[in-house]
């Protein structure tokens, strides 16, 4: 949507004329290419919900519109207000009844006309759906963005030095020179007229809209330098860059004509060009191949791996493809490889690429392609219609040498915006902070400390032979995840069955020290279950014979189970894991999303889903040591954040986490580690005989002991009392 904002209406006028149904159909037909208007029905009564009766009378269909392409659909209706009731005090109710059209009757956007019982003119409003509209950019995010893409190719066109262009689009450097500005004027006009555009992934639009309003503006401020004929005026800069440098895709056909539609509406005077608004996906479609962009701005889809599996293969020659990489870091990658010798890209996306496994490929591109800001958005500030911690990229064709700057916004007030906030608080980046396997910008004191303590430890990973896995993936939890309810009644209908029913823990359900009653099992027959036992019977005649009753209770699941890529040698086993046998002894098991790091000691029945971290180790020194503050610490800082001030424990981040203790010949060593050891065990016992409430406070024992650990784990690693303290408030 082109205005931003919460609202999903795009469009609203009133009209004082009569309504009349044929002549409001001539009146839009230019917006669109084609209208259809066989189809016609009115409906009323059970249609309209009971809280809109008194105000909704009824509704009909006009006529329908639907892009050249055949995707996506735009309803064009007539909503006939109950007798008494006043257009104005209609409005709200009416754009929710027609939300709830667009949801249920599967409508991308509506063109309504609202009209009086008494005839006295009527409302029109253009909706667009929740789900072409996307995620809602505040918009200081949106100027943010935009800022930084005319600086980038003022910067690379004009060669102006970033020092400069800082200075003029600063709204707090009172003092800037601006002499450049005023001797290059006309140069800097011209370069911002000439400039190819282009969002790859549009959407609803809001990132095309912030642009046209800020190059507007920003020429329109270049003009008091130079005298010129022909009138400067926002809506000439507007038309011009509609017509002469907008270019924009989007894999929804919907989305696209909607934008269109929107761009007629609000500024007639431009001739849109439907050749630079194409359909289809820039990564496997031939889009815009002879046009090389001075500026890409684009806030690209999030879809992890298995969500596109349809065109992997298309996608084979990307850096993110060796890592099963979300969709956005493909798009990053193509974004530049379109790029001109002058151009650049900045991207709204997910910050995890900066730490977690699948980001690798990009971190990797992002050596020979350096990114000149980076922006770590974090979970502030919420946006509407996600819940996925972002950050800003912006990229430049032909890299500079000198260094990133860093912009740690997730630490933001929330008063303040992000254009002023970044130029308070950017600092540079050194190359000692970038490593392929992370990439981790903690302030500099934290840094430090982390640095230290790697440096008087070894990873986990080595402590434990590398033995540190996920939990399962069953590839259809409806089917092989049941109650305690269903696992009871199978296992005594028919104990042969019983074994493959097994204790089944989710990450949410493990805590510090205590594994709480189970509330799910797992349906548990591995890949080679079946052929070990059936000798000559064929496999499904054997488990059907041998074990009838679980047979019956997953034949309702047979037609998913089947077609999951990650099945057994049938569809009722599970997909083969060479550790499998891990879950039959003691271990510990830690969730993989938390605020920090929470491990418990398994003795040895507990299986877990893939939100779960499990380590083949029951030391309890281990236990202790992870469930320490300090770790949480560590942890906290190299792991990519989530909402809500969670974090995201990988397999990999904990294979890195630093353990010391480990020598045997060193006495000071030994003995912390059997204290820390005792700690362990105690607790243990602690929180299974008086499990934590699930808001409660820990009572005395429990926060003398936890404290008395910490401070045991502070001494093993020979912190001083001021790197204590960072660990304390951190």
């Amino acid at each position: 949507m082109l205005g931003g904002g919460n609202s999903s209406v795009i469009q609203r006028s009133l009209s004082k004329e009569e309504f009349d149904s044929e002549r409001f159909i001539i009146g839009i037909k230019p917006l669109f290419a084609s209208i259809n208007t066989t189809e016609r029905w009115i409906r009323s009564g059970i249609h309209i919900p009971q809280e809109l009766k008194n105000t909704i009378s009824s509704y009909r269909l006009l006529g329908r519109h639907t892009p050249p392409e055949g995707q996506g659909r735009i309803d064009i209706l007539q909503i006939k207000l109950a007798p008494g009731t006043q257009l104005a005090a209609s409005e709200k109710k009416c754009v929710k009844f027609l939300m709830k059209h667009m949801e249920s009757d599967g409508a991308d956007a509506v063109f309504a006309a609202i009209t009086s019982a008494r005839g006295e003119g009527y409302l029109s409003l253009f909706i667009e759906s929740a789900a072409v509209r996307g995620i809602v950019i505040p918009d200081d995010i949106l100027d943010y963005l935009s800022t930084e893409g005319i600086k980038n190719f003022l910067h690379k066109s004009c060669g102006l030095a970033p020092a400069a262009l800082d200075g003029y689009f600063s709204d707090s450097c009172i003092l800037f020179d601006d002499t450049v500005f005023a001797r290059d004027a006309k140069k800097l006009d011209a370069a911002l007229a000439s400039m190819r555009f282009c969002d790859i992934a549009a959407a609803g639009g809001e990132l095309v809209g912030a642009f046209i309003k800020k190059i507007a503006a920003v020429r329109l401020g270049l003009g008091k330098y130079f005298n010129e004929s022909q009138p400067r005026t926002e809506e000439r800069f507007i038309r011009e860059f509609i017509e002469n440098s907008l270019f924009v895709t989007d894999c929804s056909a919907a989305a696209l004509d909607i934008l269109k539609t929107e761009l007629k509406l609000k500024f007639p005077q431009a001739e849109i060009k439907d050749d630079r608004f194409v359909w289809g996906s820039i990564l496997v479609d031939n889009i815009f191949t002879d046009v090389k962009f001075d500026l890409i701005l684009t806030n690209p889809p999030h879809l992890r791996s298995e969500q596109f599996s349809s065109i992997k293969e298309l996608l084979s020659g990307y850096s993110s493809s060796r890592f099963n990489a979300d969709i956005y870091c493909y798009y990053v990658e193509k974004a530049v490889s379109m790029l001109s010798s002058r151009g650049s890209a900045v991207f709204l996306i997910s910050n995890k690429w900066m730490k977690s496994d699948y980001g690798a490929g990009l971190r990797d591109f992002f050596q020979y392609h350096n990114p000149a800001v980076i922006a770590d958005l974090g979970k502030v500030p919420l946006l509407k219609g996600t819940v996925m911690p972002l950050s800003v990229v912006s990229v430049l064709k032909e890299p500079e040498s000198g260094g990133v700057k860093f912009i740690n916004a997730s630490a933001r007030p929330k008063d303040m915006p992000l254009p002023e906030y970044a130029e308070e608080c950017a600092r540079p980046l050194s190359e000692g902070e970038f490593s392929s396997a992370s990439w981790s910008f903690p302030e500099s004191g934290i840094a430090a400390l982390v640095a230290g303590i790697r440096e008087r430890g070894v990873p986990l990973s080595c402590c434990t032979d590398n033995k540190i896995y996920r939990g399962i993936l069953t590839g259809l939890n409806e089917a092989f995840v049941i109650s305690p309810e269903t696992a009871e009644a199978i296992s005594a209908e028919e104990p042969a069955s019983a074994e493959l029913i097994v204790p089944f823990y989710s990450g949410r359900d493990i805590k510090r020290y205590y594994l709480p009653p189970v509330k799910k099992y797992l349906i548990f027959m591995p890949k080679g279950y079946t052929d070990r036992r059936r000798e000559l019977s064929d496999g499904y005649l054997w488990f059907a014979q041998n074990h009838p009753r679980l047979a019956s209770y997953l034949a309702r699941y047979e037609a998913k189970a089947a077609k999951r890529r990650d099945r057994g040698d049938y569809w009722w086993e599970l997909r083969p894991c060479r550790y499998y046998d891990v879950f039959q002894r003691q271990k510990i098991l830690l969730p993989v999303i938390c605020r920090g790091i929470s491990a418990v000691l398994d003795e040895g029945d507990a299986y877990a889903n893939d939100k779960c971290c499990i380590i083949d180790s029951g030391d309890c020194f281990l236990l202790a040591l992870l469930n320490s503050r300090l770790m949480s610490f560590i942890f906290r800082s190299v792991s990519a954040p989530l909402m809500n001030d969670y974090f995201e424990l990988r397999p990999s981040t904990l294979a890195e986490l630093p353990v010391r203790g480990m020598n045997p010949a060193n006495a000071s060593q030994r003995r912390l580690r059997a204290e820390i050891t005792a700690y362990g065990e105690k607790l243990s016992r602690i929180y299974t005989l008086n499990p934590p409430a699930k808001y409660g406070r820990p009572d005395g024992e429990t926060l003398q002991t936890e404290k008395e650990l910490n401070r045991a784990v502070y001494r093993l690693y020979g912190l001083t009392p001021a790197e204590i303290n960072i660990v304390e408030n951190n």
